[in-house]
């Protein structure tokens, strides 16, 4: 039935823009634009989009419409990507140590500095917002595009459970973090000291960590 293609037309089309992150979490959905770009009405859009927002991909927000909604990362997914990136990373290691790559490790230990201040005083936000930067300094020299959108991607979608269901006043979640931070720290020494291969064994640790907690960090 023409509908029911109509329907897919619109489905397929929001959910390409959202798996490809050209509509990245947050963005208004305009249903006259889709209408424009598809060349049909409202009704089959409509549709789409409520099955979209029962999937999870979408939010309704009352006056105003849908968004595209923080994606979440589910166990099993998140164990999966922290796999795939370890041995992105060890790759980038020895592409670093092979080349004689230096790292910027005064800046890395001035956003360092940063992350440290956000945990003393707990400010959630702010220390994410800035792990997220540690995250794209270290792979600033990779000429690997897959591991820096593997990387980044995760984090992103690390980051919006943590919004959800975390905050540094719990003291369990300040503990794990502070663990984190002092890895962060031994890593920034390897930077300064060019020892690639120390900074593997601590970055692998990191990756041990990270699964243990992972009943916190996923849903």
């Amino acid at each position: 039935m023409m509908e029911d293609r109509l329907f897919n037309k619109a489905y397929d089309y929001i959910k390409d823009k959202i798996d490809s992150n050209c509509w990245p979490p947050g963005t208004k959905i305009t249903e006259q634009l889709i209408s424009e770009a598809l060349f049909m009405s409202r009704t089959p859009i409509r549709t789409a989009l409520l099955l979209l927002e029962e999937e999870g991909l979408v939010k309704s927000i009352p006056y105003k419409g849908y968004i595209v909604a923080e994606k979440k990362i589910s166990n099993e997914g998140l164990l999966e990507r922290l796999e795939l990136i370890a041995g992105l990373v060890m790759n980038y290691l020895q592409y670093l140590k092979e080349n004689d790559i230096a790292l910027d490790y005064e800046e890395f230990e001035k956003i360092l500095e940063r992350q440290v201040e956000y945990l003393s005083y707990r400010d959630a936000t702010g220390y994410f917002t800035n792990e997220y930067r540690l995250f794209e300094m270290f792979i600033a020299e990779s000429d690997n595009q897959f591991l820096k959108k593997v990387i980044l991607t995760t984090a992103r979608d690390i980051h919006g459970t943590y919004s959800d269901n975390s905050d540094l006043m719990d003291e369990e979640r300040y503990q794990s973090e502070a663990q984190l931070l002092a890895l962060y720290q031994e890593v920034s020494l390897c930077i300064r000291d060019k020892d690639y291969d120390k900074m593997g064994e601590y970055i692998l640790f990191f990756f041990e960590t990270l699964k243990d907690s992972n009943d916190s960090l996923a849903q």
